[in-house]
């Protein structure tokens, strides 16, 4: 038959137990014998570590501090050398300033001194237009009645007086009644050209104003004019500046030539009058003439004049 389990006795219990408390004392006492060698040997590490960390700040903070001090000695140079340059740059700046201040200064009082003077080139320049107006208009005074022969060969004169040979001139080659009265005839003042170059303009001045105009009326009807079988050119003697004037007016002259129903003319000095289907122009600029003259023509050309 099978036993019967009785229950164990406290006594008992504790009997079966006492030999596993026994070694359980036993196992803590080998561990502490094998960790406090460890502890030890941390606490030593740690130890040497915290020695280590000593020395290492102290030698980054020594380091450092030299570090500090190099750098702040080199800050200290280097604030020296800018305050210097600075110090250099605002004397240069200052002088500057007072050569730009001056130079502003001349350059104002020069602006005033220019407007001062272009006024002053204006006013002189109308007082020259008018002045050289002036001198033209004496000039072509003193050479009202003067007259200009062109074509006469040189040494047609034969010794004799130049009054003489212009006044024989005059009345044979425009058929005059009589022989005209001349202050003073002489070849243009310039050297004398070779046989084989146009011979130097004979210039005539007549003595009365009636007789010249008389004189001019008659070269204006007479188409060819001759002297002794040689074919001459006989115009009145006017300035260089007013025969340029007179001159510029020759290609709208040109193209009035032979214009039925066209009159024009020229004015002293240099005007051009100019009349047609009633109506009268007068022009002192060559290229207005010429531009009015054009249209007048191509509307005249179109039937719508």
């Amino acid at each position: 038959m099978p036993r019967k389990n009785t229950p164990k006795s406290d006594a008992a219990e504790a009997e079966e137990g006492a030999p596993e408390a026994t070694d359980s004392s036993n196992n803590a006492n080998d561990t502490s014998s094998h960790i406090e060698p460890v502890l030890g040997a941390i606490a030593s590490l740690r130890a040497d570590l915290e020695g280590f960390k000593a020395a290492i700040c102290q030698t980054i903070e020594a380091k450092t501090a030299a570090a500090t001090a190099e750098l702040r000695r080199d800050l200290a140079d280097l604030k020296t050398e800018n305050d210097a340059a600075l110090a250099s740059l605002r004397t240069k700046m200052e002088v500057n300033a007072q050569s730009i201040k001056e130079l502003a200064d001349a350059t104002s009082t020069s602006s005033d001194t220019v407007r001062g003077l272009e006024r002053v080139v204006e006013t002189l320049q109308e007082q020259v237009s008018t002045l050289t107006e002036k001198c033209i208009d004496l000039e072509g005074r003193s050479k009202r009645q003067n007259l200009r022969v062109a074509g006469l060969r040189e040494g047609k004169e034969d010794g004799r007086d130049g009054r003489e040979l212009a006044a024989l001139l005059l009345k044979e080659a425009l058929d005059l009644d009589e022989l005209p009265l001349i202050d003073r005839a002489h070849r243009a003042l310039r050297r004398r050209q070779g046989d084989d170059e146009p011979p130097r303009h004979f210039i005539i001045r007549v003595h009365y104003s009636h007789t010249f105009e008389k004189i001019m009326k008659k070269v204006i009807s007479t188409r060819e004019i001759s002297f002794q079988g040689q074919k001459i050119h006989i115009f009145r003697d006017l300035p260089q500046e007013v025969a340029k004037r007179r001159v510029a007016f020759t290609t709208v002259r040109k193209l009035l030539r032979d214009k039925p129903g066209v009159r024009y003319g020229l004015l002293y000095p240099a005007k051009l009058r100019l009349s047609h289907d009633g109506t009268e122009k007068f022009f002192t600029d060559p290229d207005e003439a010429r531009r009015y003259v054009v249209r007048y023509l191509e509307e005249a050309g179109s039937g719508r004049m």
